[in-house]
C-alpha cells in the first residue's frame, strides 16, 4: 500500500519552462492516492495553464491571492492548515529568495509564509541562477529551518547550455515526496529489475502457447520495491492490468524477448525478481500463415525456450530471486531449481492451490535462501507478500 494513500499535498508551480514537469508529478501523486491541489503564480502560467491542472487533479486550481469570494482569499489561509505537506515543483530562484526572505508578495510565497507542514522544493533554473550567491544563500537559510531543498541535476538546460539546473527526475522527486512522511526507504538508491506475466510462443501469426499468469504478484514487487524508494524496471509479458506509476515498464510477447530485454537490463541492477511465468518450450517453426483445419490431427515440434536465469549467470553482480510454481513435491522441486540455476533465494507457492499462484488476488509462499534460511508466509493479499518477500531479501542480504 501506497505510503501516499488520502494524504493532502498542496503542489506550487511557480514560472520555470520545467513547469510541465509538474503534470507527471501530480499524475502520479493521483495514482497512488494522493489528494491533490495545485496553486500557481503568474508567471507560471505563461508556461501551464491552469486548466490542465484542474483536468489532472479534479480541483480547481489557485492562481489569486485576492479572489472575488466572501472570505476574499482567508479560505486559502484555512485550507493551509488542513495539508499534509507542500511540494514546489518547479522552485525558481525568485520562489526561493523570497521564501528565505519572508517576503510574500503572491498567492504561492503567501501560502508558504503561514504553514507549519512539511516543504519540500525542487529547484529548476539557469545554472548561473542556481549558483548565484543570493540564491546559494536562500536555499541555506531554507535548509536550516527544517525545508528540504533537493539540489538540481547537471544537464542541458532551457537556454541551450550545459550545467546544474535541471529538474530532478519525476522518480526521485516522488522518494523525497515519500520521506516527507518518515517512510523508510531501504531501497533508495538500488535498481530493481522485475520480471512479471506469461509469455505467449506463437504458433501462427494468430495462435500461440501461454499460460494462466496474470501478473499481479510481479506488479505488487514492482509496486513495492518503488514505494521502498528503488529504481524499477519492470520487464512484462501480456497481460490486462494497468501498469504500475513512477515504474519504467518494458513489454515484450515471448520467452525470447523477455530474456534479450533481461539481458540488456540486469548489468545495472543490484536485485533481479523473476516472476514472470516464462514459456519451459516454444514452437520450433511458427507459421507465418493462418494454419488450416485440414487434418483430424495436428503435430507441434516444441523445442526449449530461453532459459533466462541460465542466461544471466556470470553477467550480473545483482541478487537474484526465482519463482517456482509447483503442484507437488514444491520444497524439494524449488530449492533444485534454485541450485541449478544459481539464484540466491526462491519463491515457491502452488498452482492448484485454491487463493495462491495463478489468476488470484491471494497467495501463499515459502521462501528459501542460498544460506538454508527459510521463511513461510500464510495467505494474504499479494501486495502484503510482496512487501514481505522484500523484507527478508533485504534482512538476509544485510547479513552476508
Amino acid at each position: 500500500m501506497s505510503p501516499l494513500i488520502d494524504k493532502k499535498i498542496l503542489i506550487c508551480v511557480s514560472g520555470s519552462i520545467a513547469a510541465y514537469k509538474s503534470c507527471d508529478v501530480i499524475r502520479l501523486l493521483k495514482k497512488e492516492g494522493a489528494k491533490v491541489q495545485v496553486m500557481m503564480t503568474k508567471s507560471a502560467e505563461k508556461f501551464v495553464g491552469p486548466a490542465s491542472f484542474s483536468a489532472l487533479t479534479g480541483e480547481e486550481v489557485i492562481t489569486n491571492l485576492f479572489p472575488e469570494t466572501p472570505k476574499a482569499g482567508l479560505e486559502h489561509i484555512e485550507m493551509a492548515f488542513e495539508l499534509d505537506a507542500i511540494v514546489v515543483v518547479p522552485a525558481t530562484a525568485n520562489i526561493l529568495c523570497k521564501v528565505a526572505g519572508g517576503i510574500s508578495d503572491d498567492v504561492i510565497s503567501t501560502i508558504l509564509s503561514v504553514c507549519e507542514q512539511s516543504v519540500l522544493f525542487v529547484p529548476a533554473m539557469n545554472n548561473r541562477m542556481w549558483q548565484n550567491p543570493a540564491t546559494m544563500e536562500a536555499v541555506e537559510k531554507l535548509r536550516e529551518r527544517g525545508k528540504v531543498v533537493m539540489n538540481p541535476e547537471e544537464g542541458q538546460l532551457a537556454s541551450l547550455h550545459k550545467g546544474v539546473g535541471r529538474l530532478p527526475e519525476i522518480s526521485s522527486i516522488l522518494n523525497e515526496i515519500r520521506k516527507l512522511f518518515d517512510t523508510p526507504l531501504p531501497l533508495l538508491g538500488k535498481k530493481v529489475l522485475v520480471t512479471a506475466g506469461p509469455t505467449r510462443e506463437a504458433i501462427d501469426p494468430v495462435r500461440y502457447i501461454s499460460n494462466r499468469s496474470s501478473g499481479k504478484m510481479g506488479f505488487a514487487l514492482a509496486e513495492s520495491a518503488r514505494d521502498l524508494g528503488a529504481e524499477v524496471i519492470l520487464i512484462s509479458g501480456p497481460i490486462s492490468i494497468s501498469p504500475p506509476s513512477g515504474v519504467n515498464v518494458i513489454k515484450v510477447e515471448s520467452a525470447y524477448d523477455m530474456c534479450k530485454a533481461v539481458l540488456r537490463n540486469c548489468i545495472r541492477a543490484d536485485f533481479i525478481y523473476m516472476a514472470a511465468a516464462v514459456a519451459d518450450y516454444t514452437i520450433e517453426n511458427p507459421t507465418q500463415q493462418k494454419l488450416k483445419r485440414t487434418k483430424q490431427t495436428l503435430e507441434l515440434n516444441l523445442i526449449p525456450a530461453s532459459d533466462i536465469l541460465k542466461s544471466i549467470s556470470g553477467k550480473t553482480t545483482a541478487t537474484v530471486i526465482a519463482f517456482a510454481l509447483e503442484t507437488e513435491n514444491g520444497p524439494k522441486e524449488a530449492k533444485r531449481k534454485m541450485k541449478t540455476k544459481t539464484a540466491d533465494f526462491i519463491v515457491l507457492n502452488y498452482a492448484n492451490e485454491e487463493g495462491a499462484g495463478f489468476e488470484s488476488n491471494t497467495n501463499r509462499v515459502t521462501i528459501f535462501s542460498k544460506s538454508g534460511k527459510k521463511l513461510e508466509l500464510t495467505k494474504n493479499r499479494k501486495d502484503h507478500i510482496a512487501k514481505k518477500i522484500i523484507q527478508f531479501v533485504n534482512l538476509e542480504n544485510l547479513k552476508l
